[in-house]
């Protein structure tokens, strides 16, 4: 008897479509239920599952029969509180993209749920999986005899548009350094095998977005910046971050 995964879906734009796609390769997988509250997501989210029901709200879709997992791609700020929802409904082992929360005042808030939760949570820090990055931990401290300082840089497009402009904002993504740099943090963390006891940083937003206007308000996220991380037996890692370029390969003259 072929046993079937039942996922249900919470939040429907790019990165929640682009985990449809995903989850479509694989096999004895079915999407039963999402939940998207943008109509235009909703329906490109069901052109690419067409057999899952649309769901009203977090808790229409928790009523759906036979779920066996579920996956949140929702905005930023949204993760905590509908993981807290889940809680009290009916606890599912959980894909949730990062970051986990945006805000350092729902700490405690993280704290208790981690510590009352049944089932699996996994974030999605993808970037560790990686082939080149596995292959770069698995092999970097033999190769090294232990790293002591590490550089990170990412020159990039800047971000991408979503729906209503949320990534725009501190206050909806936790802020660049949250929203897009948490992968090379937690990099950090793994390539030294350490934790960090002081960080140093300086940001701007020198080009992006200077002309965008949502209701009213400009957007506020940076879109350059360094970090110097001190970790506590004294490794030290630094990111270089520039969003405003294309990340092409230099040709050298």
């Amino acid at each position: 008897m072929t046993t079937v995964t039942n996922y249900g879906i919470i939040g429907c734009g790019m990165m929640g479509q682009e985990h449809l796609r995903n989850i479509a390769l694989l096999p004895g997988t079915r999407v039963s239920a999402i939940f998207e509250p943008d109509a235009e997501m909703a329906m490109q989210a069901q052109a690419l599952a067409p057999g899952a029901r649309l769901c009203s709200s977090v808790a229409d879709l928790m009523a759906t029969e036979g779920l066996d997992c579920l996956l949140i791609a929702s905005p930023n700020f949204r993760h905590l509180e509908q993981m807290e929802e889940i809680a009290r409904t009916r606890p599912l082992p959980v894909l949730v993209e990062k970051p986990l929360f945006t805000d350092p005042a729902e700490t405690a808030r993280l704290a208790a749920f981690r510590d009352s939760y049944p089932a699996p949570v996994w974030v999605a820090m993808e970037y560790r999986y990686m082939p080149p990055i596995a292959a770069f931990l698995k092999e970097a401290q033999a190769a090294t005899g232990g790293i002591r300082m590490l550089t990170i840089r990412e020159h990039r497009f800047p971000f991408l548009h979503k729906v209503g402009g949320w990534n725009r904002f501190n206050r909806y993504t936790g802020g660049t350094f949250v929203e897009k740099c948490c992968h090379f943090f937690d990099l950090m963390r793994l390539t030294l095998g350490d934790e960090p006891v002081r960080v140093m940083a300086s940001g701007s937003q020198a080009v992006n977005h200077q002309d965008e206007n949502y209701e009213g308000v400009a957007p506020d996220v940076l879109d350059n910046g360094y970090v110097i991380v001190d970790f506590a037996r004294g490794g030290r890692a630094m990111l270089e971050l520039c969003m405003f370029a294309e990340a092409r390969a230099t040709k050298r003259r």
